[in-house]
């Protein structure tokens, strides 16, 4: 599995090493890259955040590593990994991409912001008040969905973008509609077979983890 989410963060990482090398060692300025330039900081944090977030994260579904202290130390520092990627996510869709993609993405990617935000409030919640690893997990487990839908927002996109067909507004709405319900129904899978698997090793108990 992190091999597979490794490979599936490569797009947005590969995209975000290139924006980091344009604002690091200067580019040309164009319509598309000159509010980059104006306000550099913010993109910095979330390219960083987010290929921290999504790398890092991605060892933490390594069975053997969960349970150990490496998972718990990694923890700590994907956190604010993810906090930072999200509200710097949030800050851009604001300033940078509204007078561009307009209201409506606008709205979703604040919608998909927001609930990063939440999924990482409420895995805190459970493991910080009440112990509860099956709820903490399956929180935890949804942000890093949410944060990865970038990568499969690049694998939707890259037919049209082969075809030297690149999507336009409403496309867009829809390719980052689909990758981000794509990833969820795909975490979803992930915390109920892990429920049914923790539900085997006490026989006649089934745990179903909703929330």
């Amino acid at each position: 599995m992190p091999t597979g989410l490794i490979l599936l963060s490569l797009f947005p990482t590969l995209g975000g090493a290139v924006r980091l090398t344009e604002l690091t060692i200067g580019a040309e300025i164009t319509p598309q890259n000159g509010r980059f330039f104006e306000t550099p900081i913010p993109v910095f944090l979330h390219i960083i955040s987010v290929t921290v977030y999504s790398l890092l994260g991605a060892f933490q579904f390594v069975p053997s590593l969960r349970g150990r202290s490496w998972h718990r130390v990694a923890g700590r520092a994907l956190v604010p990994a993810g906090l930072l990627a999200a509200f710097s996510g949030l800050w851009l869709a604001l300033v940078y991409f509204l007078a561009i993609d307009g209201a409506i993405l606008l709205i979703l990617r604040l919608i998909i912001g927001a609930s990063m935000v939440v999924s990482i409030a409420f895995g805190l919640f459970y493991i910080m008040r009440s112990r509860d690893f099956a709820r903490h997990s399956a929180w935890m487990t949804r942000s890093y969905a949410i944060g990865a839908a970038a990568g499969t927002e690049a694998l939707l996109i890259i037919g049209p973008e082969i075809l030297a067909s690149p999507p336009d507004s409403t496309g867009q709405v829809l390719f980052t509609g689909a990758a981000w319900v794509i990833n969820l129904v795909v975490a979803e899978y992930v915390i109920r077979r892990r429920a049914r698997a923790a539900a085997a090793d006490v026989p006649g108990v089934y745990v179903t983890i909703t929330g």
